[in-house]
């Protein structure tokens, strides 16, 4: 371990996206939000000789604030002329269209550079347009904390049963048709961007086998550095749990896009109740907006035991998963879901699809059971098997948590963060 760090003032800037927020009452208009990164902000602030920045987009004309020894510089989303909206009709789908807003936003943030000097940058996820700050960052030490990897997930963002053709049509009337259109060539236009951030890093923090060989195709000069998850603080705490008598219940927490896998869900309740025969109780948490999946598939949630929680708290999701028997995962692409992190916390174990980085959060047998996510007959017997063997439920449960509370130990992985911030500066 490195200790240097702490014994030194350094001047740490983040740049990213939907996990770094000014606190609601630091301004008029207030930025509110969370994450997990916001996480792992409680915890490194706790070392006295860091100053930490935090740069972010934002609507409107926001000013940089300073609150609670953090400087938070919000940048204005920058907003296309008429001309280029018309333009963007008809070359919707020129991958190199995007290249416009480019300067824009590395202007931005090269002029956040300036004003806070950091020792080190830190740019979070490589989705946004904020990224782009990686090709500004001249000689100071920068590195890519990997969320996701768009140019992976764009080959399966639907499912193999879907066409694209079938997609665009799902869409209400023309306008919502046109809509669908577009952001199959949003996404394309995305990997564009993000191939260019990637390729600008020499350094990047990833967490899973998955996204350490991506980078190895993606960017094989950059430096890869191993760094954990810093998961919410509820589902840290130590409660037992108290599965339900009456039935067995399962738990998910999904969003709407197609390669979360709401099909696979569809399937697999349709397996369980109409082939075995059981009676259960499927809780959904997220936004799933379930038309067009319950649509292909012909399969109706309210027909397979199946309730849509909605959005809900991590106080919730939490009381949720210590009644449930198990935790069930969909993905058919995922980095490593921070859901099935959660479920493990609790101490329930999961049976989650065998894709992108899942392998290296489960280990089959022992924290829980991975499936081929195309074959759902085989997510329904592992299922099955937690439900008919409460030793085994209760064993895999307990090893779950002991894993994770390692893998996801805050102390341990702001000690991590510093030792790369060291590492990099070299």
């Amino acid at each position: 371990m490195v200790n240097s760090l702490k014994d030194n003032d350094m001047r740490v800037l983040w740049i990213g996206g939907s996990g770094l927020y000014v606190p609601s009452h630091a301004s008029k208009g207030g930025y509110n939000g969370g994450g997990w990164v916001t996480s792992v902000q409680k915890e490194l602030m706790q070392h006295d000789n860091i100053t930490l920045g935090i740069s972010f987009c934002k609507d409107g004309e926001p000013t940089k604030v300073v609150q609670d020894g953090v400087c938070y510089y919000p940048v204005p989303n920058h907003s296309k002329s008429k001309r280029d909206k018309i333009i963007d009709l008809w070359k919707i789908h020129d991958i190199t269209r995007d290249e416009i807003l480019w300067p824009y936003y590395e202007e931005k943030f090269k002029k956040v550079i300036e004003d806070f000097k950091p020792d080190i940058i830190q740019i979070f996820g490589s989705e946004l347009y904020q990224q782009l700050a990686a090709r500004v960052t001249g000689n100071i030490p920068t590195v890519l904390h990997i969320q996701g990897l768009l140019s992976l997930y764009v080959h399966i963002f639907l499912p193999p049963s879907i066409s694209k053709w079938q997609y665009y049509m799902s869409g209400k009337g023309l306008k919502g048709k046109y809509h669908n259109y577009q952001y199959l060539a949003y996404w394309n236009r995305s990997v564009h961007r993000e191939k260019a951030i990637l390729k600008a890093v020499p350094h990047v923090i990833g967490r899973t086998d998955w996204d350490r060989q991506a980078l190895a195709v993606l960017n094989p000069k950059a430096s890869y550095h191993y760094g954990g998850e810093i998961l919410r603080d509820v589902f840290y705490e130590k409660k037992d749990r108290q599965m339900s008598k009456d039935r067995p219940v399962i738990t998910t927490t999904i969003s709407f896009p197609t390669y979360k896998g709401y099909d696979v869900i569809l399937k697999v309740a349709n397996i369980l109740k109409n082939e075995v025969g059981l009676d259960f109780e499927w809780n959904v948490y997220g936004n799933v907006q379930p038309e067009f999946m319950e649509k292909h598939t012909g399969l109706k949630h309210e027909n397979l035991n199946i309730n849509l929680k909605g959005v809900a708290s991590a106080e919730v999701l939490r009381d949720s998963l210590l009644k449930s028997t198990l935790y069930f995962h969909s993905s058919y692409v995922e980095n490593s879901p921070n859901s099935v992190g959660e479920a493990q916390l609790v101490g329930i174990p999961v049976v989650a699809s065998r894709v992108g980085g899942t392998d290296s959060m489960v280990e089959h047998g022992k924290t829980g059971f991975l499936y081929p996510v195309t074959d759902p007959y085989m997510a329904a017997y592992y299922i099955k098997r937690l439900i008919d063997n409460k030793e085994e439920n209760m064993a895999i449960g307990k090893k779950a948590r002991e894993i994770a509370l390692v893998r996801h130990d805050k102390r341990q992985i702001v000690e991590e963060l510093l030792d790369v911030y060291e590492q990099i500066k070299k």
